[in-house]
């Protein structure tokens, strides 16, 4: 076969592909029964399959990411589309580049091309795996401040002898932010929706993985019930919270640094060897060389 016929192939099978996951994803209209078995994890009725050829890698990525994917607004299923989607893209767009380059003979045809191809398309899905991960932590680390800074405005109103939900209500009116928009909304629709203060804050701590603000929820549940006071307790969780968040920034530093110390060198050598090559070309031509 020759190239162009090759390429004339792979792109029918992607088609094909492309087709065939359009109907592996296509989602089934909301019916009660999906809306009940989503709300309570009912498990679906024998006799029924909703099992699908996606389904696998669906549960992986779910079981990897956990509630990390509500966290940033994705689902499992977007998160395998999009990297079979770059899979097959990449894939098709070297193999029809190689196909055009050697049928104009300016790249000979290999076998070769084809693994060539394959192993950049894998490293195009792994990327999207990569930045959904890298985007469902810098979530959670954006949360994880907004907790911080929560929890010290709480410890500050609590010094000037307001009640727990004056300081609350202090923290959430003067805190600013998009990750502090997750706290305020939470807190503020709890009321509404039936939920105690302090549910809502172990909900926020819980799906964000921030165990100070689980604690956090558990000092204002004993004060909501039990009356104890926590205004030492605040104050101490705030100053750890604020210490954590001082040592987190001096890592980040650090591997900041870390990750200049190889261009830094790199490009020092790069300059000496730019600058030292006209020398040595001089010494070479003197001694005859």
């Amino acid at each position: 076969m020759t190239p162009v016929q090759i390429s004339v192939v792979v792109m029918a099978i992607l088609s094909l592909a492309a087709a065939c996951f359009e109907r592996a994803v296509h989602r089934a209209p909301a019916s009660v029964a999906v809306a009940r078995r989503q709300m309570l994890g009912d498990e679906m009725p024998q006799g029924r399959s909703t099992s699908s050829p996606l389904q696998r890698p669906i549960s992986l990525v779910e079981q990897r990411l956990g509630t990390g994917l509500a966290i940033i607004d994705r689902s499992a299923s977007d998160v395998v589309g999009q990297m079979i989607t770059a899979f097959v893209a990449v894939l098709f767009i070297v193999l029809a580049g190689t196909a055009v380059l050697s049928q104009v003979g300016m790249l000979p045809w290999s076998p070769m091309w084809v693994l060539l191809s394959a192993a950049l398309a894998a490293f195009a899905s792994w990327t999207v795996w990569r930045g959904v991960g890298a985007a469902v932590r810098h979530r959670r680390d954006e949360v994880r401040r907004a907790a911080s800074d929560f929890v010290q405005l709480v410890a500050v109103g609590l010094t000037t002898d307001h009640s727990v939900e004056e300081a609350i209500r202090f923290a959430l009116d003067v805190g600013d932010g998009d990750a502090f928009d997750v706290i305020r909304s939470e807190l503020l629709s709890a009321p509404q929706r039936g939920i105690a203060i302090w549910d809502a804050l172990h909900a926020v701590g819980e799906r964000y993985e921030i165990r100070e603000l689980e604690e956090f929820a558990s000092s204002v549940e004993r004060q909501g019930l039990q009356g104890v006071s926590i205004g030492a307790t605040v104050a101490a969780m705030a100053v750890a919270m604020r210490e954590r968040a001082l040592d987190e920034l001096e890592r980040a530093a650090d591997r900041a640094n870390a990750n200049l110390a190889g261009p830094t060198i790199g490009f020092v050598v790069a300059t000496i060897a730019f600058l030292a090559y006209p020398l040595a070309q001089r010494i070479s031509d003197a001694f005859g060389g």
